[in-house]
């Protein structure tokens, strides 16, 4: 390796060997930016496209009655069109001080730009982005398209392998991902990551959280101590013989002809054991014959109601036939997974 200066006076480093030459203030403003990108998507889950539209205004401070300063993270609608405030650890509040500090100016303040938007396309208002880059001397603001190359950049150099050797990439996603399970495996409750990460519906906060088996059994485990040491002792009495039984036979009732029906313990039941109508009833897939027949009848009971015009029946039968075939759909989907289960075990 032989150093130089080129003929802006910044050091380069030329490999005599390959006859490359390296420009150290581009190699470290890359290596700056990618720490930053990644640091902040880990540690907010913001999605990439928040994570540009930061500024300076965006860091805001709060100070409850008699308690102590937290640094707030304030996100922009955007995805969701929902505002979102997230709380600042330590280690995140160090990591804007660092990106302030290198974008601000000799006054001190951070340089007014615009920024493209990739989706309206148009310019918006001159502001004071913390993710502002030099190029050509001239400061804009990190494009989402170099955030996601500055992952797959450092996944390169730092030689990430999956387990069975291939190259691992990174997308800014998968950091939004990882902080979902890390929050909500640390023990924060699901509904508050949901409002962190943004999400309208639960159900997608919950696709985003690896939970495993350990940690439900561990974490419901401890719900139910706490919840115990909450309650009066009288009602954790051992039920009597009759009680049991009654428990047990609730549990016996459950096995029907197309399969299990899944009502709550002590509810009756609401379709009075029309169960090719009711929502609770898991078909077993080996019934699918049973089923077959079901629908073949049902036809059969819908073409004599329509020659003799009894269209009340008709419209009863119709009804009925919309839910055997649901619960068709359900048999085949339950026989695939099941199926797909054993196919994985085998290998």
């Amino acid at each position: 390796m032989r150093g130089f200066y080129g003929e802006n006076s910044r050091p380069s480093v030329e490999d005599i060997e390959t006859d490359s030459v390296i420009r150290l203030h581009r190699s470290e403003e890359r290596a700056f930016w990618s720490w930053a990108v990644i640091e902040v998507l880990r540690l907010t889950g913001l999605r990439v496209e928040e994570l540009v539209e930061l500024t300076h205004t965006s860091i805001r401070r709060y100070l409850p009655p008699g308690g102590e300063m937290t640094v707030l993270l304030q996100e922009a609608p955007s995805k969701s069109d929902r505002e979102r405030l997230i709380p600042a650890s330590p280690e995140l509040a160090s990591v804007l001080a660092a990106v302030i500090r290198r974008v601000r100016g000799p006054d001190g303040t951070l340089p007014l730009i615009s920024r493209f938007d990739q989706l309206e396309r148009h310019w918006g208002s001159k502001l004071p982005h913390l993710f502002q880059v030099r190029f050509g001397g001239a400061p804009r603001v990190l494009p989402t398209s170099t955030a996601r190359l500055l992952l797959q950049y450092t996944a390169s150099r730092a030689n990430l392998t999956d387990v069975d050797g291939t190259p691992l990439e990174f997308t800014p996603h998968d950091l939004r991902r990882i902080f979902a399970t890390e929050t909500v495996n640390s023990g924060l409750p699901i509904h508050i990551a949901q409002h962190l990460l943004g999400h309208l519906s639960l159900d997608t906060t919950q696709g985003y959280v690896a939970v495993y088996p350990e940690q439900v059994i561990r974490n419901y485990r401890t719900f139910i101590d706490k919840r115990r040491m909450s309650r009066p002792a009288h009602e954790y009495r051992d039920p009597t013989a009759e009680e049991w039984a009654e428990f047990e036979n609730h549990f016996t009732l459950r096995r029907v002809a197309l399969g299990t029906c899944h009502r709550p313990y002590g509810t009756p039941c609401i379709h009075e054991h029309a169960c090719v109508r009711c929502p609770m009833l898991q078909v077993d897939p080996n019934q699918m014959p049973r089923l077959q027949e079901i629908e073949a009848k049902t036809l059969e009971r819908i073409d004599e109601a329509r020659q003799k015009t009894w269209l009340g029946e008709v419209a009863a039968l119709e009804e009925s036939l919309r839910h055997i075939r649901e619960k068709k759909a359900q048999a085949t989907q339950i026989g695939e997974r099941l199926q797909a289960g054993a196919d994985l075990t085998d290998q």
